[in-house]
């Protein structure tokens, strides 16, 4: 396996470790829910995410027949209810022809359901592969109905039939563009026929501990069984056609998380009325059971805390604590801090009440909490970087892995200077030497103009070897739907060699805008953004996201002058946060890993860098409904 395919599977795991709520799921060869081979018409609960790996062994191969055995790698995530979108990524096994080497089929696949069971009638979904793979393997155009019967209290059947079209829509080569060069398929020109015609199942479970299947796949006849074990992780094993055997593991969770009300009562917040400060008394750190937060200050009432933490990438989960703390001593109202600069004000019940503040405020708090630096501890993170590119012939997988050391140093009230050192583990992306340099290192200015107007400034060295200035605008209000913002930058090349600084000039303009709309119900933002990317490469792009508990999932389309192309991205926390920790010094993991796959590689299609955070992504973090949907 080449390094970069390890690189993956290693992401994947990552992903996997953020088991919040125990789920089960038993999958088919492509990690759908389902048997051996086919799928079925479970619908699973909203938030399920499932990531795993199957073994197909060389007899009956989708793609390499008779010639190797495969591998299976898979992530399934239920995005909404009764939606669920799956990514597989298949590989041979061994050695193969040089012409036919490349990353795999990669192929991503929605599956809805039409129908929920109730006591008369079978549950029934629809299961679609997107047509922009080129000849991919697993393709899947299918109808499927599935029922549960109950035998005793601990064993369960369940009966699943369904249809595979014989013909689906797929490109004929890898192009800049994903809408052009289409084809009609017919899976009876395929080495292998998967899901051609009638096909069904049955599934006994035991106590759902365990289960054995037998499956007519359009083919053949399969028989397996599986397991459960540590809630989690399910082990299945399947003998195909009598003859040959296949096996994987799937480890399943639920992202979603909610947080029992605090039951106490405390006056709401009536709108349009403010509140001036009153004179600070302030705690020393640290806190007993509260030496996770910075900056903690709790006023002469009493009743209100502010404060800042940055162990967890979810602000929720810092604000619940610190409440299930504080409550019981009469605090009742919280201020979140973001670098020094306050958010908003929340206060929780029998639920979440969220107030802004207005321009007074602000200066009020400002006067009445003094900036002083010696708040905050030395905080030391662990943050991994990974970059990959799907390459040639010569290496599938192009990838660069790096372990970066950072830190921040407060200079004033939302003035940050963030520094590090980067460790470079492993390079075959680009010729950027293995020595040890500067992490991306600059300054970043953090304003709140009012109560829902913010800005982000920041100049210097940042993440994909820019280096300039980058400003953000957004207008947003925490407890509205509709946003809208701007950035604009200017920034040059840059890298460090083996002894020196390299530096081209400052010509990279880059000027986008965006609105974007929230679906408070299912914390779902849909953005529209464009304008001028790098390299001069201008168009549009569309992102639906979803923030899920602890972590952020998006899909993205986008056309610009260099071709059209779409992807997926995430956000997750990585653990185990805190590491060691004193009164002044602490080191710990990153609380947000941030990621980006686009299918189409090599053309520079709305190309843009990091900075430390993007304005947007920041503000719905604090949004009323994300903390609403999470206390419950």
């Amino acid at each position: 396996m080449k390094t970069g395919k390890k690189d993956i599977l290693l992401l994947i795991t990552a992903v996997c470790m953020l088991c919040t709520t125990t789920v089960w799921a038993q999958v088919n060869i492509s990690g759908k829910p389902g048997l051996i081979y086919i799928p079925s018409a479970d619908i699973l609960k909203d938030g399920t995410f499932l990531a795993g790996y199957n073994f197909n062994p060389a007899g009956y191969a989708f793609k390499y027949n008779k010639t190797n055995s495969e591998s299976i790698a898979y992530v399934h995530l239920a995005v909404l209810p009764r939606l669920e979108i799956n990514i597989n990524l298949l590989n041979a096994n061994g050695p193969i022809a040089f012409k036919r080497r490349g990353i795999g089929d990669r192929q991503l696949d929605v599956k809805y359901g039409v129908l929920l069971e109730t006591a008369k009638r079978p549950s029934v979904a629809v299961i679609l592969s997107a047509p922009f793979g080129a000849d991919n393997s697993l393709i899947t155009q299918a109808l499927v109905a599935t029922k549960h019967k109950a035998l005793t209290k601990s064993i369960e059947l369940a009966i699943t039939a369904g249809i595979g079209s014989p013909y689906a829509i797929g490109r004929k080569g890898n192009t800049n563009n994903i809408l052009a060069d289409f084809q009609l398929l017919n899976k009876r020109d395929s080495a292998y026929r998967y899901l051609l015609g009638p096909f069904g199942g049955v599934n006994i479970n035991f106590n759902r501990k365990g289960g054995v299947m037998a499956e007519w796949d359009s083919q053949h006849l399969n028989v397996g069984a599986y397991a459960t074990l540590f809630k989690h992780l399910n082990l299945q094993a399947g003998l195909i056609n009598g003859k040959q055997l296949t096996f994987g593991a799937a480890y399943t969770t639920n992202l979603l998380r909610t947080y029992s009300p605090i039951r106490n009562q405390q006056p709401k917040y009536e709108d349009g009325g403010e509140t001036d400060d009153e004179p600070v008394t302030a705690y020393q750190q640290p806190l007993e059971g509260l030496s996770d937060y910075e900056n903690l200050t709790i006023d002469s009432s009493g009743f209100r805390v502010s404060y800042e933490q940055r162990l967890y990438r979810n602000p929720f989960v810092g604000l619940i604590k610190l409440a299930r703390s504080l409550t019981p001593k009469g605090v009742d109202e919280f201020v979140p801090l973001f670098q020094g600069v306050p958010v908003a004000r929340y206060r929780l019940g029998e639920t979440v009440e969220t107030r802004l503040l207005s321009r007074k405020e602000r200066a009020n708090y400002a006067q009445t909490h003094p900036f002083d630096g010696r708040n905050y501890k030395f905080d030391f993170r662990l943050q991994p970087e990974f970059i990959a590119q799907f390459g040639f012939r010569e290496r599938v997988v192009e990838s660069k892995t790096n372990l970066l050391l950072q830190s921040q140093l407060f200079l004033s009230r939302g003035l940050v200077l963030n520094w590090g050192v980067l460790l470079p583990i492993v390079n075959h992306l680009d010729n950027q030497a293995l020595n040890v340099r500067p992490a991306p290192t600059f300054v970043n200015q953090f304003l709140a103009l009012n109560d829902r107007n913010f800005m982000s400034l920041s100049a210097g060295l940042f993440y994909n070897d820019q280096y300039g200035f980058n400003a953000q605008y957004r207008h947003g209000d925490v407890r509205k739907n509709w946003s809208f913002g701007v950035e604009s930058s200017l920034t040059g090349f840059y890298f460090f060699p083996q002894n020196g600084f390299y530096y081209e000039k400052l010509q990279q303009l880059m000027l986008l805008a965006d609105v974007a709309y929230r679906i408070p119900k299912r914390d779902i933002t849909i953005k529209v953004s464009g304008g001028q990317y790098l390299d001069k490469d201008r168009g549009a792009r569309l992102d639906l996201i979803r923030q899920m508990g602890n972590v952020e999932v998006g899909f993205f389309a986008t056309q610009t002058r260099n071709g059209t192309t779409g992807g997926f991205n995430f956000a997750i926390p990585l653990g185990p946060g805190r590491i060691v920790q004193s009164q002044r010094v602490r080191l710990r993991t990153t609380e947000e890993f941030r990621w980006e796959y686009m299918y189409t590689r090599g053309y520079n299609i709305a190309s843009r860098y990091r900075t430390g955070y993007q304005l947007d992504a920041l503000l719905r973090q604090y949004h009323h409904s994300y903390f609403q949907n999470q206390y419950r």
